[in-house]
């Protein structure tokens, strides 16, 4: 079976490749006027390029920041904040606070800051409304038609892939840096930024034994302590400021808002930090703002079952009629947008097999996929135990459409822009001269004489040392033979999966895109799986992902944001371990068959046979 997508490992012999799909309307910022300078100082790999005294000051000051760190890429870094306000300084050699040169140069300080955690408490000073530099920067930088104040808000938080036991032994130095944050964190006289760092290290301690990294309670922590930062900027230092709050104001290309992204991340500290920077009269307006879509904030918070996000902004006041934007609502049933949608959608609906007459009304050539088995041994749901399979009547708890009836401009405003997971029966197709090298004797013609190496897991060498399964593609498929009944499936679990790079030769046939998609996204990496009964990729999250099975039968199981999870060991061991992964929910999906998952969703998926 084919995987098109990112992370999870395809059932059978399976060449999976899932691409990350790549939204350019994502976010958006405001058309540029005018561009600042690049950034490059010492954290981003650069400097300021010496010239000015200050410009060497400042350089002086961020290349120790991150000293400790040995040259170690990391976030972590600490700037000193007497030396940086002692450099920015600039009156001394006859440079006004208030000119463009200082400014071009303060905004990229201000932006380096704002990449190190460490640096966000200090940063709130710098940006005090006492500095003789602030309401500049306000009115010229921030209020310009270049800067655009998404990125402040829309961060990528880390999402950690490791615990501190697995970074200490891996990367000590990076986790030093990290204790010394935390350090700084119990001095502090913030008791709620105290109880994150709690919460955090009992997670982190929990998921040490339990081979698994929750992503949420260190994102939260860092969305706690960066929420001051767009407090103090929106609320105090650019308050006054009519320039400034007018690009605060501003939607980007979508409408989205800053209430928008910040409830789109499930950033709640966020939210609320907004909230409060907005003048009271304006709150209710702000809340009822619709993107283009007729999406509220409190709508994407909802998608993503962000309660708190959700309450957070259900807590504002409604405007009054005379301001109340106007505008559409978005869809109850967006499957229902789909041609047809409304009569196919039902869990009694006829399968839509690759090749058959269900999906001839895609623009497919007749021939681009074969209702056969493609050689491979037929799938064996009844293996699994009955609780980890979907209820009977719906074998998918996402929104299912049969491949004639997909529209992509459904497809990409309802569920790629706005996360929704879509199981498309009969999305999986290719044309003839691409679906022939996912049959067994394709694959083999292709790639049988090339070395593999199979994991229990992605990631298991670096994780416990254990070593792969390294053979020829050709006797790896002995291999699943020899293990296809399911009383031998649950030892070896080895599964073949492979990166593609841009050299690929043997395996660049799953590099492409099924028709569906094929010329329409960003294809920004592709992953191929080969795999047998009970193998698996266990949960994950990352990009948003399409995967295509192309033979077999696979079970999704699968959780929204704010449970994001990696799991180190085989998804077979994890079901067994955690009573069938009560906690999520599943779909099913069968040969022919293009799952999306969306952004920042935990998904992990057990093959059902070869």
């Amino acid at each position: 079976m084919t995987h098109v997508g990112g992370y999870m490992a395809a059932v059978v012999p399976l060449p999976l490749w899932r691409p990350a799909l790549l939204l350019a309307l994502l976010v958006t910022g405001v058309a540029a006027k005018k561009k600042p300078p690049p950034m490059n100082i010492p954290g981003l790999g650069g400097g300021l390029g010496g010239g000015p005294p200050w410009r060497k000051a400042i350089d002086k000051v961020f290349t120790e920041a991150c000293a400790m760190n040995k040259g170690r890429p990391s976030v972590f870094c600490f700037p000193n904040k007497g030396e940086l306000i002692e450099a920015l300084q600039v009156e001394q050699y006859g440079l006004e606070f208030t000119s463009e040169n200082f400014l071009m140069d303060f905004h990229v300080v201000v932006q380096q800051m704002l990449q190190w955690p460490p640096a966000w408490t200090d940063l709130i000073d710098i940006l005090g409304t006492s500095r003789p530099w602030t309401k500049a920067f306000c009115d010229k930088i921030v209020g310009s038609g270049w800067w655009s104040p998404v990125p402040l808000v829309r961060k990528s938080f880390i999402s950690p892939r490791q615990t501190l036991v697995q970074l200490e032994r891996d990367m000590p130095v990076v986790v030093s840096s990290m204790n010394r944050w935390f350090e700084l964190l119990r001095q502090s006289n913030d008791a709620q930024a105290q109880k994150l760092l709690k919460d955090f290290k009992e997670s982190d301690k929990a998921d040490a034994k339990n081979k698994s990294v929750h992503a949420r309670p260190l994102m939260r922590l860092m969305q706690h302590m960066h929420a001051k930062v767009v407090r103090q900027l929106l609320g105090k230092a650019c308050k006054g400021s009519s320039a400034a709050w007018e690009v605060f104001e501003k939607g980007d290309s979508n409408n989205l808002t800053l209430l928008h992204h910040a409830a789109s991340l499930g950033d709640v500290a966020g939210v609320k930090a907004i909230i409060h920077a907005t003048p009271k009269r304006k709150r209710g307006a702000l809340a009822a703002r619709r993107d283009l879509w007729g999406y509220t904030a409190e709508d994407w918070a909802k998608l993503s079952n962000f309660s708190d996000v959700s309450a957070a902004i259900g807590a504002i006041a409604a405007p009054s009629e005379s301001s109340a934007p106007t505008g559409f609502e978005p869809p109850a049933e967006p499957v229902k947008l789909f041609t047809g949608a409304k009569q196919s959608t039902s869990p009694t609906a006829p399968h839509c097999e690759p090749g058959s007459e269900t999906c001839a009304a895609s623009n497919v050539d007749a021939g681009s996929a074969s209702k056969s088995d493609g050689g491979w041994p037929p799938p064996m749901p009844e293996a699994a135990p009955a609780g980890w399979m979907p209820p009977a009547d719906k074998s998918c708890f996402a929104d299912v459409v049969d491949a004639a009836q997909f529209e992509f401009e459904v497809f990409m405003h309802h569920y790629v822009l706005h996360p929704r997971p879509l199981l498309v029966r009969g999305g999986a197709q290719f044309h003839a001269a691409i679906a022939g090298n996912f049959t067994r004797a394709g694959l083999l013609e292709a790639a049988g004489d090339q070395k593999v190496e199979a994991h229990r897991f992605p990631g298991a060498k670096e994780y416990d040392g254990s070593k792969p399964i390294v053979k020829t593609l050709r006797e790896y498929l002995d291999v699943l033979d020899e293990r296809s009944s399911a009383q031998h499936a649950t030892k070896r679990l080895h599964i073949f999966h492979k990166r593609l790079s841009k050299d690929e030769v043997a395996l660049n046939f799953s590099a492409t895109l099924p028709t569906l998609l094929d010329g329409k996204v960003v294809q920004t990496g592709s992953m191929f799986y080969v795999g047998g009964l009970f193998m698996g990729t266990p949960p994950h999250h990352g990009l948003p992902t399409a995967d295509s099975l192309v033979h077999g039968m696979k079970i999704w199981f699968l959780q929204p944001p704010g449970h994001e999870a990696f799991v180190n060991e085989a998804m077979y061991d994890h079901l067994v371990r955690t009573g069938g992964a009560p906690a999520s929910q599943r779909c099913l999906q069968q040969a022919g068959d293009l799952l999306f998952v969306p952004r920042a969703w935990t998904s992990g998926d057990l093959c059902l046979g070869h």
